[in-house]
């Protein structure tokens, strides 16, 4: 063997695949919480949680909810994102991952855009916690 075909063999055998890096919108505090919050699914949920604070505050609140498509529960095939029961937004599985892999809030500015443009009804407090409250009874 030539020092080329070694070189070419060794180089071959030093690859080293750097997989995508998920940004944490949520970080975790330990071993435990990271085998929870490093997965595609919470952060996707933390996400919705999120945003749905922020409209609260404003005084323009929203039920927001998402729907995890897929059979693995940590990484799901698609995704929709539902607001005041309004189907607003929806992709892959895969696109979620790129957003969570380019900033940890580049998913959390899509949902907020989606639920922007959606141009949804203002509703009251009271209609709000309705809302949520139907919200919890479906999830369960």
């Amino acid at each position: 063997m030539d020092n080329f075909s070694v070189r070419s063999e060794r180089n071959f055998h030093n690859l080293v695949v750097k997989p995508n890096h998920m940004h944490l919108l949520e970080k975790p505090n330990g071993y435990a919480s990271a085998m929870v919050k490093s997965s595609l699914s919470y952060q996707m949920r933390f996400t919705v949680q999120v945003l749905e604070k922020e409209p609260c505050v404003a005084g323009d609140p929203h039920v927001l909810q998402t729907k995890l498509l897929g059979d693995d529960s940590r990484e799901p095939s698609s995704w929709k994102l539902f607001a005041d029961g309004k189907c607003v937004a929806d992709g892959s599985g895969a696109f979620a991952r790129e957003c969570f892999c380019e900033g940890a809030e580049v998913f959390l500015d899509l949902c907020r855009d989606a639920v922007e443009t959606a141009e949804l009804r203002q509703w009251s407090q009271r209609e709000y916690e309705l809302l949520s409250a139907a919200r919890g009874i479906v999830e369960v």
